[in-house]
């Protein structure tokens, strides 16, 4: 799955997109519908990271090198 942050300049609010078959949509809250929203690039990012992280990496001959940290 792929992600990507996005920044409004003037609301200061960061946004995660999703990479779908029909190009970028925003994330949204599955309780609310509301668009997920950060005050934090580093919230972004964790929320991200999170997600991203395969249950059987160890298993795996060919590991997905990804960086959540930069």
């Amino acid at each position: 799955m792929m992600y990507r942050i996005v920044h409004n300049e003037q609301t200061g609010l960061y946004r995660i997109e999703k990479r779908g078959w029909l190009g970028w949509n925003f994330v949204s809250d599955p309780k609310t519908s509301d668009y997920l929203g950060f005050r934090h690039l580093d919230d972004a990012r964790s929320w991200i990271c999170e997600r991203t992280q395969s249950k059987d990496e160890a298993t795996r001959r060919w590991k997905v090198v990804q960086d959540c940290t930069a």
